[in-house]
């Protein structure tokens, strides 16, 4: 089967070079503070919504639409990606990085931290992001099976970069933790399709079923 996402792979690429930048050159907690001063109504207002389109839930919906819909051995390949990559952020949250808190339980009592009213904040095991890992499985596997064109890939890469940055805007994360789900997310995605493409579910052959 060949791969359609070289654009795709090439506009991470430049991100992670960008993002090393900022992170390496910057402090978390300045730089939170940077993105939390460009906050406004409508954001407040869609944030909260299009984050969703990072749950896992979302994620395994669209496993069940793809399996009775489109075709089973696609659902399954992005199932898999799912199940490893949602494992691994799990166990770096909750072993490795466990100490690690996130953005509100430093700056909830800040005078002139922007905070959303009646949304719910999460204090505890910030890194790496879980909604970003599960945003960039996604749209990795749009670019990779569906996304025919530069403009799709394109797209399908400013979509997943926009719902992981999402979690920025709430301070649910910092950047570094949404730039690592999106490493993890691309990595586990691409690389469970190149592995199993061919040898398990037979990806090089018609998609008609």
């Amino acid at each position: 089967m060949k791969m359609k996402s070289s654009l795709f792979d090439w506009c991470n690429y430049l991100f992670w070079v960008f993002a090393l930048l900022i992170i390496v050159e910057t402090d978390k907690l300045s730089l939170h503070l940077y993105f939390n001063s460009f906050h406004s109504q409508i954001g407040d207002f869609i944030m909260p919504i299009f984050t969703n389109i990072g749950d896992g839930l979302f994620l395994l919906l669209t496993c069940l639409l793809i399996f009775l819909f489109r075709n089973k051995r696609l659902a399954i390949l992005l199932f898999i990606a799912f199940l490893i990559s949602s494992g691994l952020v799990q166990f770096l949250k909750h072993f490795v990085f466990d100490h690690h808190m996130r953005p509100m339980y430093v700056f909830q009592h800040i005078k002139g931290f922007h905070q959303i009213k009646d949304f719910h904040y999460h204090l505890f095991q910030s890194f790496p992001s879980g909604h970003s890992t599960s945003s960039f499985v996604l749209f990795t596997f749009i670019a990779m099976n569906f996304a025919k064109t530069w403009q799709t890939q394109i797209l399908c890469f400013m979509g997943a970069l926009f719902f992981a940055f999402t979690r920025v805007y709430l301070s649910q994360h910092y950047f570094e933790d949404m730039f690592a789900g999106a490493m993890i997310g691309f990595l586990c995605m691409k690389y469970t399709q190149v592995f199993l493409q061919s040898k398990w579910l037979h990806l090089d052959q018609p998609l008609n079923k």
